[in-house]
């Protein structure tokens, strides 16, 4: 609660421990476990060149390597970034030492690591599905929209935050949000504001080699982006011009619902274009099925390799006229997307559900010994509902 510092602070003190240990032996841990798992080539050289010590000295110099690399990437898109998220990072770093209260702690050196921290999804892409409903195609003619997150193992599931951010003082211009995010986060990868703006994302990927499009570190990173959409932009509208208008870096699809039109497209969100596609334009992309007032994109490259009768355009024809929130358990648990968590929202009702998965101390998606890889993942786990009008009013 209040201005963009203070918020940053509050986050800071609350989640210190949370933070220290998130980015330091959990990412740790993580970066050890994925570094054969890399492909390096479609970095530019520089980075390459940092993270190309992990082929000779192996896995001891991952954690090294990828926060040099982070730092590169914080380095060259800091220009880029808007003040207000700096004032919230810095405000983070006051936060943790004040709430840590070790001697020697350095707030500056601590916003930084967090500003860097906030590049990780510039390195690692994280592959998802996002689709929006409305109209004849739901159950109550309102505007379902879907974000499954899918992301592998590694720490994040259990440190999964629903951070909600809103004025001290509420005014005509206050847009109160929530972000399913992680400790030290700034950017965004989920959210939805008060306004009714949901942003669903997903990187885009091809089926070429390299399979990244091509894109490059001059400019506002993607969650960024994502960021000003949730907290600034008013409308649909104001977030695809603000998209338009955005120092693009990466290419991704960005789903962007809102209240005023209950209807959902998917942007095609690219270094040299942003283009906005629609459930009539939209199968031109993935390759899969026109369903009127339904906007999706499945968790594959694209066009997807399931094809036309793959398993997210099969489940949403089979709940067709009755897509909801409770329906939308079952299409995402058939199609097996969202591995890490699953946000929908329901823009009639003002509902969020949420589901987070769960890792063991291996970040796998299962008990210890367990035979079952799945059990854990966000869409084989229970979820919580959120009347979103509380979490604006802190109730």
């Amino acid at each position: 609660v209040g201005n963009d510092y203070e918020r940053g602070y509050a986050h800071g003190y609350l989640m210190a421990k949370e933070i220290v240990e998130f980015q330091g032996p959990q990412l740790d841990k993580y970066f050890m476990q994925m570094v054969l798992d890399i492909d390096i080539s479609g970095f530019p050289e520089p980075l390459q060149a940092i993270l190309r010590v992990i082929q000779v000295k192996g896995a001891i110099a991952a954690p090294g390597a990828f926060k040099k690399a982070m730092a590169w990437v914080w380095e060259t898109e800091e220009s880029y970034s808007p003040q207000y998220i700096k004032d919230e990072m810095i405000g983070m770093g006051v936060g943790m030492c004040d709430s840590l209260r070790t001697p020697g702690c350095n707030a500056t050196e601590w916003s930084q690591r967090i500003a860097e921290l906030n590049m990780l999804p510039e390195l690692i892409r994280m592959a998802c599905t996002a689709y929006g409903a409305w109209g004849k195609a739901t159950a109550g003619n309102s505007l379902i929209q879907m974000r499954a997150l899918d992301f592998g193992g590694g720490p994040f599931a259990n440190y999964t935050v629903a951070a909600v951010y809103r004025d001290a003082v509420v005014t005509d211009d206050s847009n109160a949000f929530v972000s399913i995010t992680f400790p030290g986060f700034a950017g965004v990868i989920t959210g939805v504001s008060e306004r009714g703006i949901g942003v669903s994302e997903k990187v885009w990927m091809t089926y070429d080699t390299p399979d990244l499009q091509p894109g490059s570190y001059n400019g506002e990173s993607d969650v960024f982006v994502l960021r000003d959409i949730l907290q600034l932009s008013k409308n649909r509208a104001d977030a695809e011009q603000m998209v338009q208008a955005a120092n693009r870096t990466w290419a991704i699809f960005i789903g962007i619902g809102d209240y005023e039109t209950n209807v959902l497209d998917l942007i095609g969100y690219k270094q040299d274009s942003a283009t906005v596609y629609t459930d009539v334009t939209m199968p031109s992309v993935t390759g899969q099925p026109y369903l009127e007032s339904v906007c999706y994109v499945d968790k594959h490259p694209q066009p997807s390799g399931e094809g036309p009768n793959g398993t997210l355009p099969t489940a949403l024809a089979d709940f067709y006229g009755n897509i909801s929130l409770e329906t939308s358990k079952t299409i995402t648990q058939y199609h097996k997307t969202g591995d890490l968590h699953i946000a929908s929202y329901d823009y009639s009702a003002k509902n969020m559900n949420l589901a987070v998965g769960r890792i063991n101390h291996e970040g796998q998606y299962q008990p210890t010994g367990g035979s079952d890889s799945s059990v854990w993942k966000a869409y084989n786990r229970p979820y919580l509902k959120f009347s979103l009008p509380d979490l604006w009013t802190g109730k």
